[in-house]
């Protein structure tokens, strides 16, 4: 549920950029997956609803800001490769179910242990994610730079993103 409406009302709140997207949807991975983590069912509910949106949020702004940003020569690549990384992310969410033990073979503190691993692998993973989009991906996508009318920033990220591509006078040869 949550992830429908994450997907469905994401389209509007791309127009604060890719990169701020993505850099808020991994905080509310955080949140979501942290209240799931606190011993109390409702707190599970939510959290799973928040975890959700965030979820459909992804699913939206992560190929978009694949295919702004990826040359022309691997966009179509690129956009593969995260469709398999997606359903290879799904198959493993399906899966990893089998290899822990029956729920009436365990307590209930290794219940909350199986239940704390689950969420708190997300939360790793996003606090990655954020980093390398501080430190490795810092810029939004050539058409969100464009709109805002920030010229030199535009061309400092093309010249990275098509260096070979350069003529000695710094503009893009096609």
């Amino acid at each position: 549920l949550g992830s429908t409406f994450g997907a469905l009302f994401s389209g509007p709140a791309a127009s604060i950029g890719r990169w701020k997207c993505l850099m808020y949807t991994n905080l509310i991975v955080i949140i979501g997956a942290g209240l799931c983590t606190v011993q109390k069912w409702y707190c599970l509910i939510i959290g799973r609803f928040v975890y959700g949106l965030a979820s459909g949020s992804f699913s939206v702004f992560c190929p978009k800001y694949i295919s702004e940003t990826a040359p022309v020569e691997v966009r179509g690549p690129a956009g593969g490769i995260t469709q398999i990384c997606i359903t290879f992310g799904i198959l493993v969410a399906f899966t990893i179910g089998t290899f822990f033990p029956a729920v009436k073979d365990q307590s209930e503190s290794t219940q909350f242990a199986f239940l704390m691993l689950m969420f708190i692998l997300p939360i790793g993973i996003s606090l990655v994610n954020m980093l390398l989009l501080v430190c490795v991906f810092p810029y939004d996508t050539p058409p969100i730079i464009k709109q805002r009318g920030d010229y030199s920033k535009l061309n400092e990220f093309m010249g990275k993103l098509y260096q070979p591509y350069m003529e000695d006078g710094g503009y893009l040869v096609i």
